[in-house]
């Protein structure tokens, strides 16, 4: 018995250690906003002034100031708390202040608190259309900037209080969406002219681009659950899963380059990994087409677009997709493309006659696929800077 227990403690702990679960604080997904900026950009805490997290390929790693220190995410270090505006887990945001000022509710862009020294004095909220502005020290006009998640309980109510200013980074809904934030906290945001806006850049680019829009993903609502630790695929996302913590899946992400496999319930690389049938197989795609998910014949496709997938289109009658050739190839190779292609696990060549085309199926006159209209021109990366929005790429 103790022996069985000993490896099912193992096998959990190398489960955990393959897939990561997601960072979360309140609403903040950590791990959501790490793949929205260039690797090796920090990102502030909303529960604790000394805590920060950097991130990294794999997500973010958190990481602590000394004692006596508070993060200062405007210029990426640690400072003395007393010299560092920071009102994130504080049970009074007046503490160490000296004379009568005003200062922020960060869990509401209207919200203020007055301090009389190092004492709550009064609290309330600005106007209607009206957000509190810690640098003038009033309420000014504007809108509560938006986030890519929802506002409930402890929430980021803006990117710029976690993200440092004078940068460009990306949107989780949108491809081709930007935000910026200025030096005062001032969140704005554009789209790109071109298909995408490019994370690792920071310029605007094109979707075809290796990882333009990996960070671009559809999560649904977990269901409830009642057996702790089992595991659920992601329907849409293929890098995505849920582990139920006994009462709710969690939502969890397979690390960079990987697909959540449903054969193993483990994290493998995207092209080993058996995806869960449906999601979308353009997540960390390097090629226009893909491999649809197709235990059959493996002869369904789609082109990625910003990040997302086009209609399913079939091959013609004998042949396969090759997703390394970006071509339907002769069903004859399908034998020894099965098994390093785990979109197509358990494709086999047909006993029987061939069935007839699909609705969607290629032309039987040619086998390369051709990308036509739905392909966006390509360009270099030479950006020519336009104010108040990122580079753009020059067109040839």
């Amino acid at each position: 018995m103790a022996g069985n227990y000993l490896l099912g403690s193992i096998l959990c702990l190398a489960l955990v250690n393959a897939i990561g679960a997601q960072v979360m604080e309140g609403t903040y997904n950590v791990t959501e906003v790490c793949t929205m900026v260039k690797t090796g950009t920090q990102l502030g805490s909303i529960e604790s002034c000394s805590s920060y997290y950097v991130c990294t390929k794999s997500g973010p790693v958190k990481q602590s100031c000394s004692a006596g220190y508070s993060y200062n995410f405007r210029a990426q270090n640690c400072g003395p708390s007393s010299q560092v505006e920071c009102y994130y887990g504080m049970a009074n945001p007046c503490s160490g202040k000296t004379g009568s000022n005003w200062v922020p509710n960060v869990n509401n862009c209207q919200g203020w608190y007055y301090c009389n020294g190092d004492k709550i004095a009064g609290q309330g909220n600005c106007a209607k259309g009206e957000r509190f502005e810690m640098a003038a020290q009033k309420c000014i006009y504007g809108e509560c900037p938006k986030t890519d998640g929802n506002s409930v309980g402890l929430s980021l109510v803006n990117y710029c209080s976690v993200v440092p200013p004078n940068m460009y980074f990306g949107s989780t809904h949108d491809c081709n969406t930007w935000y910026f934030c200025n030096p005062q906290g001032l969140q704005t945001q554009g789209t790109c002219s071109s298909s995408a806006f490019i994370v690792s850049s920071g310029v605007c680019g094109y979707d075809t681009a290796p990882g333009a829009c990996d960070r671009v993903v559809n999560a649904p609502v977990p269901t409830t659950c009642n057996i702790k630790g089992a595991l659920k695929a992601d329907a849409t996302t293929c890098g995505n899963y849920y582990v139920c913590n006994g009462e709710i899946y969690v939502l969890n992400q397979c690390p960079y380059g990987t697909y959540f496999d449903v054969d193993s319930s483990n994290c493998v690389t995207r092209k080993l990994a058996v995806p869960q049938p449906g999601c979308n197989r353009c997540q960390y795609a390097t090629t226009p087409f893909v491999n649809a998910v197709n235990d059959q014949l493996c002869d369904t496709y789609y082109y990625c677009q910003n990040g997302n997938h086009g209609d399913v289109s079939e091959c013609p009658s004998g042949s396969y997709f090759n997703e390394a050739d970006q071509a339907c190839a002769p069903l004859a190779g399908l034998v020894n493309y099965t098994p390093y292609n785990g979109a197509c696990h358990g494709a086999a060549i047909p006993s029987g006659p061939p069935k007839p085309p699909g609705p969607n199926s290629a032309s039987t006159g040619s086998k390369a696929i051709s990308s036509g209209s739905n392909a966006p021109s390509t360009g270099s990366n030479s950006p020519s800077s336009g104010p108040g929005s990122p580079p753009s790429p020059s067109k040839n």
